[in-house]
């Protein structure tokens, strides 16, 4: 198996300070994790702001030139946010871009994800809380990646729930039926404390397909916070003789990501580990938080929020409920 990493501190870690990391340390990172030869660097998300040079949030491709080997680097698009003409005039060059969308959404992103592949963009396919698709609807998914042939497919555990086995049904699934000349991503949330363990099970299957592993510098993320880049590619030198060099990456953690985390701390906690057992989007977990609710309650809370409302923050929704 060629197993790569992308690291998305710049957009997922985003959620934590509102991508607000200022420009000095968004060169250093980007700079960083080249130099650390990390194989993929999302830059940020792919927004109609107006461009502000402080913030990971990007109108264009083109503040992404000024970065040596940029063909390592992309932006994701939440689909809905540009229509189709509006991306085929962004002119990505190298650049990749992901596009992630919610399955009642699936439809429309993957015709979208058609049109820009026939137009030279390299496309990499997020499907939002995979774990939620049955086996038909994932076969469906997969189908229509084989017909457009987009550059990676990704798993995504929106809610960090999926335990070993799920993980390692869903990946045979992708893995037996998904072109091998398609990458599989596999995207993870730290809610259950089970994304480094489900990383290294994945890493023992036998493929002769590229995995691609998203992670972020020092696991920074909403809630319980993502794999962590550092613990990810030290694991990979030790067992799989890959050569990352883990100082650069170290670096801009002390420097750049430390300082957030000691306003905004990030990690394993109690009431996201609830959230994720109910299926439940952590923004439920962090008002709760906030609220300053009772363990016991936090359940009884999260198990009346209506199937449909769960992957989705509602804050009206949990305030009916509370």
């Amino acid at each position: 198996m060629n197993i790569e990493v992308l690291d998305c501190t710049l957009r997922d870690g985003g959620y934590v300070n509102d991508w607000n990391f200022g420009y000095d340390n968004i060169q250093k990172i980007i700079n960083n994790l080249i130099l650390s030869k990390i194989q993929f660097i999302e830059c940020g998300f792919l927004k109609k702001n107006l461009f502000n040079r402080d913030f990971s949030l990007f109108n264009s491709f083109e503040a992404l030139n000024e970065f040596p080997n940029n063909s390592k680097l992309g932006l994701m698009l939440n689909f809905g946010e540009f229509d189709e003409k509006e991306l085929l005039e962004l002119n990505p060059y190298n650049f990749f871009l992901r596009i992630a969308f919610k399955k009642e959404d699936f439809s429309g992103a993957m015709s979208l994800c058609e049109v820009l592949i026939k137009n030279g963009f390299k496309i990499f396919i997020n499907p939002m809380n995979t774990i939620s698709y049955n086996d038909i609807e994932l076969l469906n998914l997969i189908e229509f990646a084989n017909k457009i042939k987009p550059f990676v497919l990704t798993i995504v555990d929106t809610m960090g729930q999926m335990n070993k086995k799920e993980t390692l049904l869903m990946f045979y699934l992708f893995d037996k039926n998904l072109n091998s000349d398609i990458a599989i991503g596999y995207h993870s949330h730290n809610a259950l404390a089970l994304s480094f363990s489900n990383v290294q099970c994945l890493l023992e299957q036998k493929s002769d397909r590229s995995l691609i592993i998203d992670s972020t510098l020092f696991g920074m993320g909403r809630g319980a916070g993502n794999l962590s880049s550092e613990l990810l590619i030290q694991y990979l030198n030790d067992n799989y003789e890959k050569d990352f060099d883990s100082i650069p990456i170290l670096k801009s953690i002390q420097e750049s990501i430390n300082p957030i985390f000691d306003k905004s701390p990030w990690g394993y906690s109690i009431p996201y580990r609830i959230a994720a057992l109910n299926s439940c989007h952590p923004n439920y977990a962090k008002l709760l938080i906030e609220k300053k609710v009772d363990i016991e309650i936090i359940d009884k809370i999260l198990k009346k929020i209506p199937e449909e409302k769960k992957a989705s923050f509602d804050k009206k929704i949990l305030e009916n409920i509370m």
